[in-house]
C-alpha cells in the first residue's frame, strides 16, 4: 500500500513542500529512498529501522520504497526521518498501535 505524508524541505532560509510517498510490498528485503537524497537522508533508513523496532515492529519481509518529491531540489539533513517513519507506518497499517503505544507513556 502507498502512504502520503507531507512535509517541508529547507533551502537557505526558504521552506518548501516535500511530500514523502512509502510504499510498502511483500517480497525480499529491501529498502530504498528515491528523490535526490543526500547521504543524510540515505541513511534514515537505518534510523528508522532501528527506531522501529525499539518499538517491537519487524519490517523483514517488506520491500520499501520511499520517494522524496520534488525531484529536483536536493533534500538534506536528517529532518525527514519522522514523515518517513510516519508514512511507513502508515503504508503498514500500524499507525494505530503507534498511538495507543505513545498514549501509554
Amino acid at each position: 500500500m502507498w502512504a502520503r505524508v507531507t512535509s517541508i524541505g529547507l533551502k537557505g532560509m526558504e521552506g518548501y513542500r516535500v511530500n514523502v510517498e512509502v510504499g510498502t510490498y511483500i517480497g525480499n528485503d529491501s529498502f530504498k529512498i528515491v528523490g535526490l537524497p543526500d547521504a543524510a537522508v540515505k541513511e534514515s533508513k537505518e534510523r528508522i529501522i532501528a527506531a522501529l523496532s525499539s518499538l517491537g515492529y519487524v519490517l523483514s519481509g517488506n520491500k520499501i520504497i520511499i520517494n522524496l518529491s520534488p525531484a529536483d531540489q536536493k533534500k538534506m539533513g536528517p529532518m525527514f526521518d519522522f514523515p518517513m517513519a510516519i508514512g511507513l507506518l502508515l503504508s503498514l497499517h500500524e499507525l494505530d498501535a503507534v498511538i495507543q503505544k505513545i498514549r501509554v507513556f
